[in-house]
């Protein structure tokens, strides 16, 4: 166990004491009274990291200075403010949330999200939550202030409402950007955080620097240079968009369900239609980076033209964007002093980056404020387990985006697939395949628990157009008359 020192409630001789526990335990450095805490980037998982840091801090007993910086204004409309994202808060994010205090704020959310709608390119089915009659905690909001068109009023900024959340604690929001920083070459030494414009630039030390700056800017690649062996994640590039609908037809046409597609279009590996209030958010995500042109291939698709209204067409001008999600982890997002969380260093593949954000910010600041803010402290309470936890769990969602890959490519097969949830004749099969499938989109429970109850071969049997359990009765005879 090490202790963080509150010199002011502690004897002399236990501080003595407490000392030298400290130089036998690898000279962890640990935060203490007036340390300073300085966030790069204001999105979620630097909010989450000052949430825990503020709660840590006050278990602890010590006064911290905590600040979060980040050029963007989330209250700004169009894509100064937005945070590119689809926006779905997770059932269990929405609860991590509630139990930390944090309850989203109504204006925030732009619809209660009820059920997701498989939609093929013959057939759809309407999937719901696996325990009949519980009605899931799903909402769907706006990272910024909306799309450039909206003519909501106020601010309905989730990211934004977050920021507020960490204010209170006490937390400063600097709108300033960080152009660069320097790790100390001597560990008692604080790290430089270089912020502000040309002109207007200064210097600001801390004693830790959080990189809770995601994949889509500069600073990446910029502590990838600094030499302590930070290797940030492969990236793909997705497509998304917001478009303008009438508010009766989305709840008419759309109601509260994720619409999630199968098309068989090679190029995507994913393709979703998420209903806001005035607005349907549409993200692509393919194998390889995605253009516009991708999307407006997408939205003509036939399946998706019959969804919109008639003699829709694709606006003129749009708010779209093409960023960059992480579909691998980082390596060694930490050094002494420093410490990488979200996209830019481990998240959950293609699923719950918030969620992602949430958690790993909780564990990497419970590691600084319980086992110190050396390197090897968030190599061992940090990143070891944070791998354990999503990059083991990694492996089982690719081969699980592997198989809805196969399925999905095969019309006859995604048609047999989404009769079979729609059959009153087989309820079992159809409340599996339900289930797998409301996991998979949802992510509520690890890939791997999704994968195993995949496996099952009676399950298989019946979604396959050929029996497994046959072709094992059969090899088994053949290995019989061999023997």
């Amino acid at each position: 166990m090490i202790y963080i020192i509150n010199a002011n409630k502690l004897p002399t001789r236990d501080i003595v004491g407490l000392l030298i526990k400290h130089q036998q335990m690898n000279n962890n450095l640990l935060l203490k009274n007036g340390s300073k805490i300085a966030i790069i980037g204001g999105g979620p998982g630097g909010s989450f990291f000052a949430h825990f840091a503020s709660r840590y801090a006050k278990e602890a007993g010590i006064d911290v200075s905590i600040k979060i910086f980040d050029k963007k204004s989330f209250c700004q409309r169009g894509p100064r403010g937005c945070n590119m994202c689809a926006g779905v808060i997770s059932e269990n994010l929405f609860n991590s949330l509630e139990e930390e205090g944090i309850n989203i704020a109504d204006f925030c959310v732009q619809r209660k999200i009820e059920g997701y709608c498989f939609q093929a390119q013959d057939e759809s089915v309407v999937l719901h939550h696996p325990i009949p009659g519980h009605i899931p905690k799903i909402v769907t909001v706006f990272r910024g202030n909306g799309p450039l068109q909206s003519e909501h009023e106020g601010n309905v900024s989730f990211d934004d409402y977050l920021l507020n959340h960490v204010k209170e604690q006490g937390v400063e929001i600097i709108s300033d950007m960080v152009k660069d920083f320097r790790l100390a070459v001597r560990k008692e030494e604080p790290v430089k955080v270089i912020c502000g414009e040309r002109n207007s630039g200064y210097e600001f030390e801390a004693d830790l620097v959080v990189g809770a700056f995601g994949v889509n800017t500069g600073m990446m690649e910029k502590v990838a240079n600094m030499g302590f062996g930070y290797r940030p994640p492969k990236t793909v590039r997705t497509c998304q968009c917001e478009i303008i609908l009438n508010r009766e037809y989305i709840e008419e046409t759309f109601g509260n369900n994720v619409f999630v597609f199968a098309l068989g279009k090679s190029e995507l590996k994913f393709a979703s239609i998420t209903p806001k209030a005035d607005y349907v958010t549409v993200n692509l995500v393919g194998r390889k980076d995605l253009t516009r042109n991708n999307l407006v291939d997408f939205l003509n698709h036939p399946t998706v033209k019959k969804l919109m209204p008639v003699k829709w067409r694709i606006p003129n001008s749009f708010c779209m964007c093409i960023s960059k999600i992480p579909v691998t982890y980082a390596k060694h997002p930490y050094a002494d002093r420093f410490v990488v969380l979200g996209d830019a260093s481990i998240s959950r593949s293609y699923k719950s980056g918030i969620e992602s954000a949430f958690n790993m910010a909780k564990m990497s600041a419970y590691t600084a404020f319980k086992n110190g803010v050396s390197a090897k402290s968030f190599m061992d309470g940090y990143f070891k387990p944070a791998k354990k936890l999503l990059a083991r769990d990694n492996f089982y969602g690719i081969m699980m985006l592997k198989i809805n890959d196969y399925i999905s490519s095969n019309r006859q097969l995604v048609n047999r697939q989404v009769k079979l949830v729609k059959s009153t004749d087989d309820v079992k099969t159809a409340s599996q395949i339900n289930e797998i499938l409301w996991n998979m989109l949802t992510g509520n429970v690890p890939y791997k628990e999704i994968f195993v109850k995949a496996l099952n071969l009676r399950l298989i049997s019946k979604t396959l157009p050929f029996n497994p359990l046959s072709w094992i009765r059969k090899k088994s005879g053949n290995y019989s008359n061999v023997n």
